[in-house]
């Protein structure tokens, strides 16, 4: 028996013997956002005598129909007097909300949840090291353009490794975190290579929810007016799944290059050479996802227990969202976006060849029936799971 023949039957083995609800279920940290604002609501007559700069405050009568303010991710507090000093209750819950991952106490909630409306989108990025690309795509995200809506998305950083290195970076950036332990005991199994599958999974069970999310890896920059090119897109194709970068491939930069782009972020907004990246090659399924939640549901999400390690993941969600409406692409207006260098990392994954066998050979070859019971069965757990939550 050859090498390659023990190398499927291993890869077989480990998937007979992997459980997704399994994967779903293990523990992972989770950090939430400070508020990106309070409105605090009051029956009797109330004056704010203390400094409070670290957000902005809204205050409004129990008796107004409206509230003041428009961010989802601000929260709503139902404020009286016997809750003692309102300067301490807002300290407290500032805290509190980011410690917890809370979505609501017993007296405040998010804005969102207040209003019982989602967020209209939201960034999940997952991560394994590379801070070097990470913290200067996180700063390239606060200084674009808004969004129609008049406020940043909330960014959920999902780091999948054997310590939480990344935790102090989504506190620098005020984002949502989410760290899954990633067992270097384990180098062949799902949970010991990283996993970006299963992060992406997690961030939808367990993070705040979105009407849209834009599933984004950590070296890729994006316009300056990335989010109104987006929506123009989006209402022309008439779709809810986009790939949100033209040439069906993103602009790879050369090293010296990728370097010259993190020092200055700006050089991001001129025109690029074709001296400074390499040669395009079209059919990239990966890089960058826009999608809404439902579509997300109806694909059956991710699958983490038969793609992990840097492998054809991105090919196999693509695939079945294929089955659900025809791949919609960013070209009119066209975004291009710019892809940040480092070493090659999908060599390391001793599946790898593995992996797309079973995306090209198997999965792909089964009929349409077949897969849509399977993508049924990913979405009814994925509904389970969201409702054991609650």
């Amino acid at each position: 028996m050859d090498s390659k023949t023990n190398q499927m039957e291993t890869y077989i083995k480990i998937l007979e013997g992997t459980s997704v609800e399994t994967l779903y279920k293990l523990p992972h940290k989770q950090l939430g956002a400070h508020p990106t604002g309070f409105v605090v609501i009051h029956k009797e007559p109330l004056l704010i005598d203390f400094p409070f700069t670290i957000c902005p405050l809204f205050t409004c009568s129990s008796d107004e129909q409206t509230l003041p303010g428009s961010n989802p991710h601000d929260v709503v507090v139902l404020y009286t007097v016997e809750q003692g000093s309102l300067e301490r209750v807002l300290y407290t819950l500032y805290e509190t909300y980011k410690e917890t991952a809370c979505e609501k106490t017993e007296t405040s909630m998010k804005r969102y949840v207040f209003m019982k409306q989602l967020p209209p989108r939201k960034i999940v990025i997952p991560c394994l090291k590379r801070k070097e690309n990470l913290i200067p795509v996180l700063q390239r995200f606060q200084s674009i353009e808004l969004p129609k809506e008049g406020y940043r998305p909330q960014i959920l950083l999902v780091e999948h490794s054997p310590m939480p290195e990344l935790q102090s970076v989504a506190e620098d950036f005020n984002c949502e975190y989410i760290w899954i332990f990633l067992d270097p005991r384990m180098p062949t199994m799902p949970l010991g290579q990283f996993n970006k599958a299963l992060c992406y999974d997690k961030a939808f069970l367990y993070a705040s929810p979105a009407q849209w999310y834009l599933f984004h890896d950590n070296d890729v920059l994006v316009p300056k007016r990335f989010w109104s090119l987006l929506d123009s897109n989006v209402e022309r194709a008439d779709t809810e799944f986009l790939q949100p970068y033209t040439h069906r491939c993103l602009l790879n930069l050369k090293q010296v290059v990728a370097d010259m782009f993190r020092e200055n972020l700006e050089l991001a907004d001129k025109p690029l050479d074709d001296s400074m990246y390499f040669p395009l090659q079209p059919g990239a399924p990966g890089g960058s996802l826009y999608l809404t939640r439902q579509r997300y549901l109806e694909a059956g999400g991710h699958d983490p227990q038969f793609c992990w390690g840097y492998g054809p993941e991105d090919a196999l969600f693509y695939h079945k969202l294929e089955l659900l409406e025809p791949i919609a692409f960013a070209d009119d207006p066209p975004i291009e976006m710019i892809h940040l260098w480092h070493p090659p990392a999908a060599a390391h994954n001793p599946f790898r060849n593995e992996m797309d066998f079973f995306v090209k050979g198997v999965f792909k070859q089964k009929n349409r029936e077949e897969k849509l019971a399977y993508m049924k069965y990913k979405e009814e757990l994925l509904k389970n799971l969201m409702k054991s939550n609650l």
